[in-house]
């Protein structure tokens, strides 16, 4: 085979590995809605715009009309692949402007929300709404 047959096999393999279609990402599964401790708002954790690598957690529904604020930014996976424990991300809650460093630990299907400075840590443990609940946001957003 000269030289000429194998450039072209090898650009022939590369155009098609470009054009094949890219699989989608696999949701991690604290991905999804949470009801926050006291069941005062509704967080959806999602990917970070375009980017799978970081999850970020928007209010989709509050008690005080909160809806829109982003209190969960720029988590990074940081323990397993299966996605069970998040760091190096900033938490804004219980209604403080300043975002502090914090993580999420998923287990048993509830959300362990810290928030720490030094050896002191605050928590929160939020859980999944309710099948009804979660059917009215998904209405609410396809009104919009």
């Amino acid at each position: 085979m000269g030289r000429r047959a194998v450039r072209f096999i090898l650009a022939a393999t590369g155009a098609a590995m470009l054009a094949a279609p890219t699989v989608a990402q696999e949701a991690f599964p604290v991905e999804g809605y949470w009801l926050t401790n006291g069941g005062k708002s509704i967080v959806e954790l999602a990917p970070c715009g375009s980017s799978h690598k970081k999850l970020c957690g928007n209010v989709v529904w509050a008690e005080d009309g909160d809806e829109g604020a982003t209190v969960l930014r720029n988590f990074r996976l940081a323990g397993s692949k299966a996605g069970d424990l998040w760091g190096l991300g900033k938490i804004s809650i219980d209604g403080k402007k300043k975002a502090q460093k914090g993580k999420l630990t998923y287990r048993d299907d509830t959300l362990r929300v810290s928030v720490c400075k030094g050896t002191r840590c605050k928590n929160q443990t939020w859980t999944r709404p309710s099948a009804t609940m979660t059917a009215q946001i998904a209405k609410n957003d396809g009104a919009e």
